[in-house]
């Protein structure tokens, strides 16, 4: 093979270096080759994050800007997978693409190029093609995790880490019976397990549970490494443990933006899970702090997340004039939707993006290092890309619930995502020591300029000619050279509810 690129979904060397994770072969191929952080995208998430890998573009120009969309009639639903952008999949013959996100209805046009979707597929046999169904390690291959398994970390732990043995093998079947000329496998696992360490109650044990997952994704890379000249290591995003929730719908009801469904008669099951977390909060600290453990804990439960969304605003958007779709981005009113209340949506985006600027935490400090403009945070923001996107500053993290104290910011101590991931390049394909200013859209180009194709002209990223061989010389294809982007056109509802169903599960969907 003559590149291997193996995703690790969600890793970050803050982490490594908090827990001081030694990682045998992740710290030898950053040794030798090329490293550094690689930065994510609006918003720093698995399908935005993953879909700008795969197309070299970001979300604004893909159209895939958050883990889901909402629709002229104000609802919301699971993003589709991007219907105008050609794909590695379809770039790269004699290719095999394993876990790959938001690719659920793409017909790769590679020749003798298989992709196995991720667990935005409906299951397993529709994920994974039928060239691959005859390995045997298609038997014990699984497409997403049980989430009522975190109730146990312990039990949880295990979980993932079967489900990371069961994905290893599955790609050294396929690489060893197709032989393929570029690979790529995602190793989801040390994502979902970065969401469980606010659970656990001391570092200690935050230690022993990531270095034993990581320690075991680590020896699967090591050996599907052996398949490949060169090796690509990357995540889509990093994590870190956040100190400081940012509740940004506070900010726009109190601002007369974001209006309520009014409830009648008993006060709604959010009005209560606040006052009961405002009350606690106010005689103690301590006993709110364990009230957030437990809350942790019981999100992975599906009462927890019922939980949760019972916490969340009920937007009444006929009546609104902007909202939080999800993360930090805001949406208007604007006649994108059927009951537009926006007439001069430039204005609006512009006050609200110097509102969000100025906000504070208890202790004078910004929320945000940054608020953005469509415009300024996307090469080419197309009409569904949000009207103002927030970037949380160092240790916040945005949520759509309603704050449990009162104010914009209140305590956390869970662990989510953050911008930089890590990117390792080892092999002959790769010079010099040090990675800096990269971004995810620029790995395939990167890649397709190493390996001698000629780019995209419509890629956002930049093939990064500075981490390569000296001998390399990019060229660009002409447009009409583009592969066509083919996808099944099967309406698949079954599918759509089983997909929501794992989104709601990760906090993703309401």
């Amino acid at each position: 093979m003559d590149l291997l690129i193996i995703g690790l979904d969600g890793l970050s060397y803050n982490m490594l270096d908090r827990f001081d994770i030694e990682l045998d072969y992740f710290d030898q191929a950053r040794e030798r080759g090329v490293s550094g952080d690689l930065m994510s995208v609006d918003t720093p998430t698995t399908f935005p994050a993953w879909t700008s890998f795969a197309t070299g573009k970001d979300p604004g120009s893909h159209g895939v800007c958050d883990m889901m969309a909402q629709d002229a009639d104000y609802s919301t639903r699971s993003v589709k997978t991007t219907t105008d952008d050609p794909a590695i999949c379809d770039f790269f013959d004699d290719g095999i693409f394993i876990n790959l996100p938001a690719s659920t209805d793409r017909i790769p046009q590679g020749e003798n190029t298989y992709v196995v979707s991720a667990f935005d597929a409906k299951d397993k046999e529709s994920a994974v093609p039928d060239e691959l169904k005859s390995l045997d390690a298609y038997d014990d291959y699984v497409l997403s995790h049980n989430p009522k398994l975190k109730a146990s970390p312990q039990r949880y732990l295990q979980h993932v880490i079967d489900i990371s043995e069961a994905r290893g093998r599955f790609a050294a079947q396929a690489f060893e019976a197709h032989d393929p000329d570029v690979g790529f496998v995602l190793f989801s696992t040390p994502d979902w397990a970065g969401h469980l360490l606010g659970t656990l109650n001391t570092d200690a044990q935050r230690r022993e549970f990531y270095t034993k997952l990581l320690t075991h994704v680590d020896e699967w890379a090591e050996q599907l490494s052996a398949f490949a000249d060169n090796v690509v290591l990357m995540s889509d995003h990093g994590f870190e443990q956040k100190h400081r929730t940012i509740h940004i719908s506070d900010w726009l009801r109190d601002e007369g933006y974001l209006v309520e469904q009014q409830s009648e008669g008993l006060p709604s099951a959010s009005e209560v899970a606040i006052d009961v977390a405002m009350a606690v909060a106010k005689r103690s600290d301590l006993l709110y702090g364990a009230m957030r453990r437990v809350h942790n804990r019981i999100l992975g439960l599906d009462w927890g997340t019922s939980l949760q969304t019972a916490t969340r605003p009920d937007p009444d958007y006929p009546r609104s004039t902007a909202w939080q779709l999800r993360y930090a981005t805001i949406y208007l009113n604007d006649d994108r939707f059927d009951s537009p209340t926006v007439e001069d949506p430039d204005s609006l985006r512009e006050t609200i993006r110097d509102g969000l600027k100025n906000l504070a935490d208890e202790e004078g400090n910004a929320v945000f290092r940054d608020v953005l403009l469509p415009e300024e945070a996307y090469n080419d923001p197309g009409p569904h890309a949000p009207d103002v996107i927030a970037r949380p500053a160092p240790g916040h993290h945005p949520l759509r619930a309603w704050s449990p104290q009162g104010g914009v910011t209140s305590p956390t101590t869970s662990f989510e995502h953050r911008y930089r991931g890590i990117f390792v390049g080892d092999g002959p394909l790769f010079q010099g020591e040090s990675v800096e200013d990269m971004s995810i859209v620029d790995v395939l180009p990167t890649v397709m300029t190493a390996l001698g194709h000629s780019v995209s002209p419509d890629f956002d990223g930049e093939a990064r000619v500075d981490l390569l061989d000296d001998d390399v010389e990019p060229s660009v294809l002409d447009p009409g050279e583009l592969p066509e982007v083919h996808l099944r056109t099967d309406d698949d509802a079954e599918r759509e509810a089983v997909v929501e169903e794992r989104l709601a599960d990760l906090g993703y969907m309401e």
